[in-house]
């Protein structure tokens, strides 16, 4: 059971979703909470996207309303005045200011949000609002995932213990530029604005940017850190050992529920640690990586668990960095691959590491001493399957 102090979660059906299944959810903070937040980099940006991007400006937030199933994505003004129309309605039932409502949606674009439902479902998405509901919240945000994402920890911050709570959905669409899919971390701990926003930036740029699934960059994409305070410690700046603390506790739940999106990955069956080294600059280390993660060559190797080296290099080669292909080193786990660029491999013992249901890949260029990784899903059947048949 998931609780943080101050902080109230619930999830209902307001009818969207077949089934009775939870498709509107919502995040109340019992005191405005200091809030950052980065958003999808996709020019076709949401316009719950466009309303959480103003109303962050205030630097606070006291609810935020999440439906499933519908993104109201592309809907134009009309889609606009759904976001805004919804976060008031949901204001009004709480019983605070509408420019503390932040709106979250995901599912297909183009479709206009149902407010008449969710205008009904209301009054008992905030009845249901308990210490113990984020459980709600994350089944009622879901849309193909196949499980509810969410993580915690505890952290001593002088004498006193604070929690940080990360809640999660993403499956599909998952190739992040600045933010991924919609994640919200909450914590009752006291920090200062600058702080806040230093380590919102971090996190995501070691987590959530680090995983992709299809390479496909949503429309919807939000990432939300609130902090209420009610821990009531003195305020955490943005240095010093409990800043430190507080940044790699975030990281740690954010990682985590990263992860599960890629162990969710729709269909997914792997989970794959890309890794290059010996890169002039982080951010080439990256382009790597990145490109031979999202190589469909590359992921359907991985699904068919297929020691397909050449794949790798192939991707690493039209990554747009240059580097000597006569030096490479690759490994599969700890089974070397290729050595200066010559196969050394052992094909069975390759095969058995992919066999694996995580496994890491390392890419060793030797142009320099900067290193970077992404996380990766295989790509599957079942992906093509989910994805043809998504809006019945």
């Amino acid at each position: 059971m998931i609780t943080i102090p101050g902080f109230l979660g619930s999830g209902v059906s307001s009818g969207v979703k077949k089934k009775g299944k939870k498709d509107l959810a919502l995040i109340f903070s019992e005191v405005p909470a200091k809030a950052v937040g980065v958003f999808t980099t996709n020019i076709v940006k949401a316009p719950p996207v466009l309303v959480g991007m103003d109303r962050i400006k205030s630097g606070y937030c006291q609810a935020v309303l999440i439906n499933s199933g519908v993104a109201n994505a592309f809907t134009g003004k009309e889609g606009l005045k759904d976001s805004i129309l919804t976060s008031k309605y949901a204001a009004n039932e709480l019983g605070i200011a509408e420019s503390l409502v932040i709106p979250s949606s995901t599912g297909v674009i183009g479709g206009r949000l149902p407010t008449d439902k969710m205008k009904k479902a209301l009054p008992k998405l905030v009845k249901d609002l308990r210490k113990d509901g984020f459980l709600d919240v994350a089944e009622g945000i879901m849309t193909t995932d196949s499980f509810p994402k969410y993580s915690s920890t505890k952290i001593r911050i002088g004498n006193k213990t604070g929690t940080i709570v990360a809640i999660g959905k993403g499956a599909g669409m998952i190739a992040p530029n600045m933010a991924t899919m919609l994640a919200y971390i909450l914590t009752d701990i006291n920090i200062g604005r600058r702080a806040l926003t230093k380590a919102l930036k971090n996190v995501v740029s070691n987590s959530f940017n680090k995983i992709i699934v299809d390479g496909d960059t949503s429309t919807n994409d939000t990432v939300l850190l609130l902090a209420n305070g009610k821990l009531g410690n003195t305020a955490i700046k943005e240095s010093g050992s409990e800043y430190r603390k507080f940044e790699r506790a975030v990281t740690e739940v954010a990682t985590e529920v990263a992860e599960m999106i890629v162990q969710d990955g729709e269909g997914a069956t792997k989970v794959a640690k890309i890794i290059v080294k010996g890169a002039k600059t982080e951010k080439d280390a990256q382009k790597i990586a990145r490109t031979v993660g999202t190589s469909l060559l590359v992921k359907t190797a991985f699904f068919g668990e297929d020691p397909n080296w050449g794949r790798i290099v192939a991707a690493a080669g039209r990554a747009g960095v240059n580097f000597d292909p006569n030096k490479i080193d690759l490994f599969f786990g700890d089974q070397k691959i290729l050595s200066n660029s010559k196969e050394v491999m052992n094909e069975k013992k390759a095969q058995s590491i992919l066999k694996k249901p995580k496994f890491e890949i390392t890419l060793n260029i030797k142009s320099g001493k900067a290193s970077s990784f992404v996380i990766a899903s295989d790509i599957t059947f079942e992906y093509v399957k989910i994805n043809a048949h998504y809006r019945t």
